[in-house]
């Protein structure tokens, strides 16, 4: 992914750190198309959670898919005997990305579960960095603390009198605020102090 195809820069998640990368943000389109798929009833042929639990996904939990190249992606298969034609329709004045899938009439119904939630682990403390390009005091936040846990989605599909139950599995690590702070910024004590300076 490059900006000479077309993708811009957003926040990605790179090992233990939330950081503005390259194609940013295709997790918010990947995870539309997931969820019109997956409650459509279609077979989902890959998907992976994120490594934590993104505030702008939720509610309901357990339902993003994120996707991250070249070995994450997202894959949902057409078992109807019809071709589907997948229309993406983007508002940008409010914001808002609509995936409208045509095709035949399966006969089906879907009913998708609550979020089981289970295994909860608390956020870590949070982390300060020095900043040497911030002022003295001042902070900034650049990650957010986020619990960890697991969480199962099962969907129910009954089709021509066969009903069958698949179970979404999703699990989250536990993830800690993060602050850049500028040099002599008072840090909480309940917190996590990085020694080492950041600069731009």
């Amino acid at each position: 992914m490059t900006p000479a195809e077309g993708y811009d820069e957003s926040y990605v998640i790179v090992g233990d750190q939330t950081v503005l990368g390259i194609g940013g943000g295709i997790c918010q389109v990947a995870t539309t198309a997931f969820r019109a798929a997956f409650f459509a009833g279609y077979p989902i042929i890959e998907r992976w959670a994120h490594a934590y639990r993104v505030s702008w996904y939720e509610p309901p939990l357990g339902l993003d898919a994120a996707v991250y190249s070249p070995g994450t992606d997202m894959k949902f298969r057409n078992d109807t005997d019809a071709y589907l034609l997948i229309e993406p329709v983007v508002d940008r004045v409010n914001g808002v990305a609509t995936f409208n899938f045509y095709g035949t009439d399966p006969n089906r119904t879907v009913v998708v579960s609550k979020p089981k939630i289970s295994n909860i682990v608390p956020a870590p403390p949070a982390l300060y960095t020095v900043d040497e390009s911030l002022a003295p005091g001042e902070k900034n936040q650049v990650d957010w603390a986020k619990e960890g846990m697991t969480v199962d989605v099962e969907r129910t599909i009954t089709e021509n009198g066969t009903t069958r139950t698949d179970t979404l599995h999703s699990k989250y690590q536990p993830w800690q605020a993060v602050y850049l702070v500028g040099p002599g910024t008072a840090i909480p004590a309940a917190s996590v102090s990085a020694t080492e300076s950041v600069t731009p």
